[in-house]
């Protein structure tokens, strides 16, 4: 009986072997299958979400992401507006700035001039600036913001850097009125600087230039003859600069003031020591 035992039990253990081995193969083979089926499987969901998904995906995040990029847009701009606004208010506060500084500069420019052109045979009264002026066709006076409180009295001298102005008319207690010399009532005796020939001079009818009303001895002076005052008529100091001649007809000369009346920014008012 043992022999046989013996042998069905080889038996048995030689098919329970085979049986485990083909349980192994047929597992492994499974286990590989599957692998690559799932491998397959992997590479096909994302082809159809190559295909489907994301091109879905982008079309329903859309507006999300546009009105994000609109939202931040905005927020820019808004920030871009705010600098622009700021940096306005900084440029118009440089402007003006620039303009007093410019104005002080033009001022000390023009004050310098001022003091340089009283010399020494002249007292200065009074420096003051032109309030407005009244220069129409048949009246030329200017208004200044000094008076009888600076010590300014009629008939005074007024000049600038370039010459003589015109003389004190009317004065108050802070102002006063100034005949120009280019008015036709006004009269000033002059000379000329090379020979000294002595004459005196109005206002013409242009408003611009200076006519001679007078002329001592009839001797004409030549074209490009500088004029000063004479000092004759005790109104004016003597060597103030007046104009220069620029033509001679009929016993009769015209000359071109030293002075622009259409820029009058300051004048002096002087008087002679």
């Amino acid at each position: 009986m043992k022999p046989i035992f013996k042998f069905k039990s080889l038996v048995k253990s030689k098919t329970l072997i085979n049986f485990s081995a083909t349980i192994v193969f047929v597992l492994a083979f499974l286990l590989i299958f599957f692998n690559k089926s799932d491998y397959l499987v992997v590479n096909k969901f994302k082809s159809i979400s190559n295909e489907y998904i994301n091109p879905l995906t982008k079309i329903v995040s859309f507006p999300i992401i546009f009105s994000s990029n609109v939202i931040n847009e905005i927020r820019e701009y808004k920030i871009i507006n705010n600098e622009n606004l700021q940096l306005k208010e900084e440029i118009l506060r440089l402007k003006k700035w620039q303009i007093l500084a410019l104005q002080n500069s033009r001022e000390n420019k023009v004050l310098k001039k001022l003091l340089n052109a009283t010399n020494n045979n002249l007292t200065l009264v009074k420096t003051a600036s032109l309030i407005n002026r009244n220069d129409i066709l048949f009246s030329k006076t200017i208004n200044i913001n000094a008076g009888t409180r600076a010590g300014i009295l009629n008939q005074m001298a007024v000049i600038n850097y370039r010459g003589l102005l015109g003389r004190v008319l009317e004065t108050s207690l802070n102002n006063s009125k100034i005949l120009l010399i280019t008015d036709q009532n006004s009269s000033v005796s002059v000379k000329t600087i090379s020979n000294e020939l002595f004459s005196l001079v109005q206002g013409g009818s242009d408003g611009v230039h200076l006519v001679s009303s007078f002329i001592k001895d009839d001797k004409l002076p030549k074209v490009g003859d500088l004029l000063v005052t004479s000092g004759t008529a005790q109104i004016f100091p003597a060597d103030l600069l007046v104009g220069k001649i620029v033509s001679v007809s009929n016993n009769r000369f015209y000359a071109l003031p030293f002075v622009d009346f259409n820029s009058i920014d300051y004048v002096q008012v002087v008087k002679s020591e």
